[in-house]
């Protein structure tokens, strides 16, 4: 196989791994354990934004750069690239058939806003209970998290800046918890907490954590980064949204 296809195959995969929600470590194994199995050396280096990736023949190099603009948690299309790397290293397909299942696997029909707007929604029941609250501020809650489920599927549309999302999505919890404790005399800040867990940047937590442990210090202090930004965000929307409600409550 050429090395330009070669390459084509290892980068293409490593970006839907980097746009899946995977950790740098394994983006950069996976390009390199590609290459390796059709003999050609290569270098990656991956940041959560972008793969650089250099590889050398008998005759020239060849370096490519990819950019990565967008990245969510698909644990599905991870499993299914870790399953092709593994393929490729034993079997060793020809470019066409690695290509499709490529085209396959980016392709996997994604949960509809349905499915997760009630996966908001159980996710805000369940903690809640966790914490301590009744049945009352679980529904409440799961009121809340339809709200934020839906709220993420407007935002994802436009292609609104991520963070904002997440200030709004802590002003509306905010806004809505108080609301229920006047209406329903529920405990507005079980109600913000249990579905605000919905924002929690968990995974990106992780994968930093797990970077800066395999030495990848650049990515590790990135993804940190954006998950305290991530953070501060839901708390500054959150904080707006319940002082927005106390200055209504005593104009009022």
């Amino acid at each position: 196989m050429d090395q330009d296809k070669i390459l084509e195959i290892a980068v293409r995969a490593g970006s839907l791994l980097l746009k899946s929600g995977a950790e740098t470590y394994r983006v950069e194994e996976t390009i390199v354990r590609i290459c390796q199995s059709y003999c050609l050396s290569c270098d990656a280096f991956v940041l959560p934004t972008g793969i650089f990736v250099s590889a050398g023949g008998k005759k020239t190099s060849l370096t490519i750069v990819r950019r990565i603009s967008y990245r969510t948690v698909d644990l599905t299309s991870i499993s299914r690239l870790n399953a092709l790397s593994r393929k490729i290293q034993d079997q060793k397909p020809e470019y066409q058939k690695v290509m499709a299942e490529l085209d396959e696997i980016s392709n996997i029909k994604k949960y509809s806003n349905i499915t997760i707007a009630m996966a908001y929604a159980l996710t805000a029941f369940v903690y809640v209970l966790i914490f301590g609250g009744t049945l009352m501020e679980s529904a409440a809650a799961v009121i809340v998290g339809v709200v934020l489920g839906l709220l993420r599927f407007l935002f994802r549309q436009g292609s609104s800046f991520p963070f904002i999302e997440y200030f709004f999505g802590g002003f509306a919890a905010g806004i809505l918890g108080s609301l229920f404790s006047v209406l329903i005399g529920v405990n507005p800040y079980l109600v913000i907490i249990g579905a605000l867990t919905n924002l929690v940047p968990g995974v990106a937590l992780t994968n930093g954590i797990r970077d800066l442990l395999h030495g990848d210090i650049v990515s590790g202090l990135s993804r940190l980064g954006e998950a305290l930004m991530t953070v501060f965000a839901i708390a500054a929307g959150t904080g707006v949204g319940i002082a927005a409600w106390n200055l209504i409550g005593v104009v009022a």
